[in-house]
């Protein structure tokens, strides 16, 4: 079915925030986890990527995902060359050539954007309008690996969001002795001179967590706190931090801000697990 040829009358919420009509109500919807694989393999046959094996975050891990997280190796195609095959899809949909990029403020009601390190898309779920639309999140790196580690989360098996992990382990690598920095983007660096230490997990997990970890202890907040409640040493210096962070001597106001919902966020979690 041509898209021109089906009237989109149903109002789409819960998904990502690229695509609103004139009223500001999103045109994309969550997505079910029985229909994220087919749709992803017909983003496949209309990009000519590989699609499948290169998702992030929590998709396919939930009952259901607001939007469709995926890593595009930008050694094999770029931005512009992506939006150019979604182009030539839509057109071949009969979509007008001024319906089919957003423009800024003044029309976000079309099926492709961009932002930062992304190509956004409204996405037929099932490559069906009939399904209604989600989100897809075409996000570039030049280290496939790294991103999808950095960007991991564990879904239904955890309580807590991938946010919450990366957050324990910046504030796991805050609390060690030493000059050590976690990044979700960059690894584990020189907090001082941002220097790369590594991006290896299992270098990471063994300094976060001690010698004879690995990186799949870094897979949720709760497979984190196993392995650190085993280690009185690791607990003491969690313990430390946030006694530390509480301490506004010589801070700024919006640093003591930050370093007190970083403590309440910390005592949350070992409070939880």
């Amino acid at each position: 079915m041509r898209l021109t040829e089906f009237a989109i009358t149903t109002t789409l919420t819960e998904g990502g925030n690229a695509f609103k009509d004139e009223a500001g109500e999103s045109q994309t919807t969550r997505i079910r986890k029985a229909d994220i694989a087919p749709t992803i393999q017909w983003l496949e046959d209309i990009t000519k990527l590989p699609l499948v094996a290169n998702t992030l975050g929590s998709v396919g891990k939930k009952e259901s995902s607001g939007d469709l997280d995926i890593a595009v190796d930008e050694n094999a195609i770029s931005k512009d060359e992506l939006v150019s095959h979604l182009t030539s899809w839509a057109k071949s949909q009969g979509i007008p050539d001024d319906q089919i990029v957003n423009k800024g403020k003044g029309f976000k009601n079309g099926w492709i954007d961009k932002s930062g390190v992304s190509v956004h898309f409204k996405t037929p779920i099932k490559g069906n309008p009939k399904n209604g639309f989600v989100q897809t999140d075409f996000m570039f790196t030049d280290d496939l690996g790294w991103m999808k580690f950095g960007m991991f989360s564990a879904g239904d098996a955890s309580s807590f969001s991938g946010a919450d992990r990366n957050l324990l382990m910046s504030s796991l690598a805050k609390s060690l002795p030493g000059d050590y920095k976690y990044s979700w983007q960059k690894g584990l660096i020189v907090r001082s001179t941002g220097e790369s230490i590594s991006k290896d997990p299992d270098v990471i997990a063994g300094v976060l967590l001690g010698n004879g970890h690995t990186g799949k202890d870094l897979d949720s907040v709760e497979t984190m706190m196993a392995a650190i409640k085993r280690d009185p040493q690791r607990m003491g210096q969690l313990s430390r931090l946030i006694h530390d962070l509480h301490d506004t001597q010589g801070k700024k106001p919006g640093d003591i801000r930050a370093n007190a919902e970083e403590a309440d966020r910390i005592q949350r979690i070992l409070s939880a697990v």
